[in-house]
């Protein structure tokens, strides 16, 4: 199944958005996830009530906050022909309109080391699902992001922990984990991988702690 759909991928993609090198629309990403996350500490000063539901936090998230960003579009669960990812982006600002894709999770406080609950399903739904072309844009970037929505009382650094621990044991004998989830900035995340037909992904990751506005 991994190499079917790494197949798919690779037939189907193609370079759309002119001469933006690699490292362009990396900057271009992170400072749009930095954003993001902005947004995020503005629905914290808004004291907005936060279901536990997937779907309806990253509804809140896009359809209140987000769309309040210049220079960008954003459409929620977007589809193509083999998944439907939770955030689709295009920066508007530029005539090549660069497009970013973020999956969202739930995260909470149960069976944070096992191979189920959420963790695991951030990593194998989520994590997973981008290397092996489950999620994927019509460039050769591999340059992806995740959200964790947490929805109970958890340490986000001890969950990092968790969460690579469970990345290898899950993933660990199917790709090679070439950086484990590691702070690159302030509140922002990266790891990186190399599938078996040798492609190398990033993946940024944002933690986003709602447990305090959790409407019960």
């Amino acid at each position: 199944m991994f190499e079917a759909y790494e197949s798919d991928l690779e037939n189907q993609a193609y370079t759309q958005f002119g001469d933006i090198p690699v490292h362009d629309y990396n900057r271009r990403f992170k400072t749009l996830l930095l954003k993001i996350y902005q947004s995020y500490e503005q629905l914290l000063v808004d004291n907005q009530c936060i279901p536990r539901h997937e779907d309806e936090i990253t509804k809140i998230l896009v359809d209140i906050y987000l769309v309040k960003l210049d220079n960008y579009t954003f459409r929620r669960e977007k589809g193509n022909n083999l998944g439907i990812v939770d955030i689709y982006i295009v920066e508007d600002f530029l005539d090549n309109k660069p497009e970013f894709i973020i999956e969202c999770k739930v995260l909470d406080n149960i069976n944070l080391q096992g191979l189920e609950g959420k963790n695991a399903k951030y990593i194998k739904n989520g994590v997973y699902r981008f290397l092996n072309g489950h999620y994927f844009l019509s460039n050769k970037f591999y340059i992806n992001a995740m959200v964790g929505f947490i929805v109970d009382d958890l340490d986000i650094v001890s969950n990092i922990d968790n969460l690579n621990l469970v990345s290898k044991n899950i993933i660990g004998k199917i790709v090679d984990i070439t950086q484990e989830i590691t702070l690159e900035e302030k509140n922002l995340y990266k790891s990186t991988y190399r599938t078996i037909r040798e492609k190398n992904f990033t993946i940024y990751h944002l933690m986003m702690d709602f447990s305090k506005n959790i409407n019960v």
